[in-house]
């Protein structure tokens, strides 16, 4: 039956790990307002990438659905409800994040990642905006200029309409764009010293 629904109104977030064994995916939803967006879900990825970095854990579809669960009762909620919609025939999806996970290889510290966000305005799935990015690295830095963004908007928003909710969702933004910052600037230190050491003497 094709869904009647026109109006996006979803956020999803589809992973996918390929190791050894295969690849295997899951994908979740909630409503895209007022959480469902890049700037407040990626952080929920990067986390999730910080954490296998810091223990040097394989990535796996059950951990990440273990990470999600393990955020749903914080401020900002993560997607929890499973979709089993194909995304990209979905017409109530209003924002897509993709994140496709392998193992780390060799001497890598970070597991691989791709990650694709697609979005999309009211219609039969016209995607407007659809960006890729490749590496821990690049989807850190990619992370954190979305919440540097929305800190920005939000910023703007509460001084032209203030009031205690708006005032608590700056203070959220705030504390999100400062974790990023630092594993932004982390993985920055990273790049230096990996350039540095591949420089000719």
């Amino acid at each position: 039956m094709p869904l009647a629904v026109v109006s996006p109104s979803l956020f999803v977030l589809r992973v996918s790990v390929t190791d050894d064994s295969g690849t295997e995916r899951r994908s979740w939803s909630m409503p895209s307002a007022p959480y469902g967006s890049p700037a407040w879900q990626l952080p929920s990825v990067v986390a999730y990438l910080v954490r296998l970095e810091g223990i040097q854990e394989r990535p796996s579809v059950a951990g990440f659905e273990e990470h999600l669960r393990a955020r749903a009762a914080r401020p900002v909620p993560s997607p929890q409800v499973p979709h089993a919609y194909d995304v990209l025939h979905d017409p109530r999806v209003e924002c897509w994040i993709d994140a496709h996970f392998e193992p780390a290889q060799g001497s890598e510290r970070w597991p691989r990642i791709a990650l694709a966000v697609l979005q999309q305005e009211a219609g039969r799935c016209p995607w407007s905006r659809i960006t890729r990015h490749r590496g821990a690295y690049g989807v850190i830095a990619h992370t954190h200029s979305e919440v540097t963004a929305e800190l920005s908007r939000v910023a703007d928003r509460a001084r032209t309409v203030p009031g205690p909710g708006v005032g608590e969702v700056h203070r959220m933004v705030e504390r999100v764009h400062g974790w990023t910052w630092k594993v932004a600037r982390k993985v920055r230190a990273e790049q230096a010293l990996i350039r540095a050491g591949s420089a000719p003497l």
